[in-house]
């Protein structure tokens, strides 16, 4: 099997908060928000007002008005094979509304004017020379930072004053990360480094381990990076990260949840307080904050019928699909339940 094909057969795999306030008698923003049917998706990101992003490994892009429900399609679909991936993760710059989008096995950084979609610029991130799976991102004042969920490196896109992009990818660099984060292609091969969020101050980076159930600090201008002791232990694949304060919401599209870890002020140690869950998500993969809300994208891993060799079916070109709605979840991030006492 076609190594690139195996990679997606398993399951692959938001910093802006703006503040929410509802007037009385206000409709409130709807608990379940449909996407773009028929889509795969991963990517998620919430821009201007109420505005957000879903991102299909498709090459799909959705825009979705988060009050009304209401959305367009701001790229169309580029292939209809699931298994060809070419977005993952995204987020918005406030300072120029670029959408940055992480371009899964191709090893690039796609950017898009968040209003228009249309594509500003496309960086190469991976190597020339080897497969990689550039998975999510942060952005900070100076950088955007890519996971590599198949190397074991991090890649940093430099960004000019008030968030300009550099000409080139000249000047990509890469931090390295622990052997931990070196796969085996023929046993683990997806996924090492998956989520990621950066500190405000831009210092410091956390980014989780999806095989592992382990987060890592790394500290940018040293290159360190150590891993969080987490207390109890997490559990499960660990894919998107949003981080509010020293919280993190942690998502895990196999338990069909997410799990909240408190950290200390060294970003060192954390205790896994709890879990968000709800019915209405299906293979939660990305989410970011709004307001009081937790908004999460569902990847309906469920939907797509495969063979028994791990290929999905098709029929007059097309997948077949046990479902093709698609939604977002709009959760309290308050609503934590207690991990339970051993």
């Amino acid at each position: 099997m076609n190594k690139r094909l195996k990679l997606t057969a398993i399951a692959l795999l938001a910093l802006s908060v703006p503040m929410l306030s509802a007037s009385a008698g206000e409709k409130p923003f709807p608990h379940v928000v449909n996407a773009l049917d028929n889509s795969y998706p991963e990517g998620f990101a919430i821009g201007k007002g109420h505005t957000a992003y879903n991102g299909s490994v498709d090459g799909s892009i959705y825009k979705i008005d988060l009050r009304s429900g209401k959305g367009e399609i701001l790229n169309p679909q580029e292939t209809p094979d699931p298994m060809d991936c070419s977005k993952l993760g995204m987020r918005v710059d406030s300072r120029t509304n670029y959408l940055f989008v992480a371009g899964c096995f191709y090893g690039t950084a796609h950017v898009y004017d968040a209003d228009t979609g249309t594509k500003v610029e496309t960086y190469m991130l991976g190597p020339d020379d080897q497969f990689s799976i550039i998975n999510d991102l942060t952005i900070t004042k100076d950088a955007a930072y890519f996971t590599d969920s198949y190397l074991p490196y991090i890649y940093r896109l430099p960004l000019g004053t008030n968030g300009s992009l550099p000409a080139n990818a000249d000047g990509v660099t890469r931090i390295d990360l622990p052997d931990e984060f070196i796969l085996d292609p023929e046993n683990d091969p997806c996924c090492g480094g998956n989520g990621i969020v950066s500190t405000p101050d831009g210092k410091t980076l956390i980014v989780g381990h999806s095989n592992q159930s382990a987060l890592y600090r790394v500290d940018i201008a040293t290159g360190d990076v150590v891993e969080i002791e987490v207390s109890p232990p997490l559990t499960g694949f660990l894919d998107g990260i949003v981080m509010h304060g020293r919280t993190l919401y942690i998502m895990n599209p196999d338990l069909e949840l997410v799990q909240v870890v408190e950290l200390d002020k060294e970003l060192l140690s954390g205790e896994f307080v709890g879990t968000i869950q709800d019915e209405n998500m299906s293979g939660v993969a990305s989410g970011a904050l709004f307001g009081k809300s937790l908004y999460v994208n569902n990847a309906h891993y469920d939907a797509v019928v495969y063979d028994e060799e791990g290929f999905p079916l098709f029929e007059d070109g097309q997948p077949v699909l046990n479902y093709s709605y698609r939604t977002v979840t709009k959760l309290n991030r308050h609503a934590v339940e207690p991990v339970p006492e051993e």
